[in-house]
């Protein structure tokens, strides 16, 4: 995955863009704000009773979605081509760029595991869905961090500022594809623990990783994003043991153990039982007489 969030320590102009650091007061609110964020989403995350499961778009608006983040794609890696055709010197890639690519590969993994049951089509497509839209989790609040203190100076990268928003934001609508995928607990907490990161890395001024403690802030705060959609697959009611879906119940499992009883017959034996004592109730409360105690049951000697 390209990383946009390239720049140098100092102010230092590079191809591509000038990412200066914040400093006093500024970078004080900054981290007290980004504290308070972090530390909000995980007390919403403590009072998620249930999983949120998110919306399926439409079969056409995921169409158009796909051509737009592939067009938004297409246009990012030209525009890419070009600014290091123009200046050798531009990266366009960061020094947590090994970070992102083995946490991609860890979350494909995990997901496609935890979807094994449900077939191969939505095992690979959470998969994919939650191993690209894990950079753009971390991506999104870091661009706009980083916005006010940040510059292109050449033309190029300017002009991708808008393909790289709506590249972010469609890639992200890729979670919405699987019916997998939901709102966790967990997730939310991975989200809020990588605000809280963020808040601690803006304690530093929100500086380029040039040493050890700003990569390895900048490391983790990736790898929380791609644990954040990771965790969206990894349902608390059913977790591995069953791939993601609600655990059965007594009643269910000898039901399921008859494999000669057509499907929803359990549910269907409930709901007869269920209106059979409701009938037979209104029986006796109608023919009773006032004040009468209803007959009592015949027992079989």
């Amino acid at each position: 995955m390209i990383e946009l969030a390239a720049g140098v320590a100092q102010s230092q102009e590079t191809g591509f863009i000038v990412w200066s650091a914040y400093s006093g007061d500024t970078a004080l609110y900054l981290a007290l704000f980004l504290f308070a964020l972090g530390a909000t989403i995980i007390l919403l995350g403590r009072r998620l009773r249930s999983d949120v499961r998110l919306p399926m778009p439409w079969r056409w608006l995921k169409v158009a979605i796909v051509i737009v983040w592939a067009l938004q794609i297409l246009i990012l890696l030209r525009g890419f081509k070009h600014i290091i055709d123009v200046d050798p010197s531009a990266g366009v890639t960061g020094p947590v760029l090994p970070v992102t690519l083995a946490s991609a590969t860890c979350c494909f993994a995990l997901v496609a595991y935890f979807l094994r049951r449900d077939g191969a089509t939505t095992a690979l497509g959470g998969a994919f869905a939650a191993a690209v839209a894990g950079p753009m989790v971390f991506e999104l609040p870091f661009i706009l961090i980083v916005g006010p203190v940040a510059s292109t100076p050449t033309n190029p990268g300017a002009s991708l500022a808008v393909p790289f928003f709506v590249a972010m934001i469609t890639t992200l609508a890729f979670l919405t594809f699987s019916s997998k995928s939901a709102i966790t607990k967990y997730s939310v907490y991975f989200l809020g623990g990588m605000f809280l990161v963020f808040g601690v890395w803006a304690l530093f001024g929100f500086a380029y990783p040039s040493d050890s403690v700003l990569f390895t802030l900048n490391a983790v705060s990736k790898i929380l994003g791609f644990g954040t959609t990771t965790a969206m697959f990894w349902r608390r009611s059913g977790g591995l043991a069953t791939g993601g879906k609600m655990p059965l119940s007594p009643s269910q499992m000898s039901v399921a153990a008859r494999p000669d009883l057509p499907s929803g017959f359990g549910t269907r034996v409930r709901r007869s039982l269920l209106l059979r004592f409701w009938f037979r109730r209104q029986q006796t409360e109608q023919f009773s007489p006032v004040g009468a105690s209803p007959p009592r049951a015949r027992v079989p000697p």
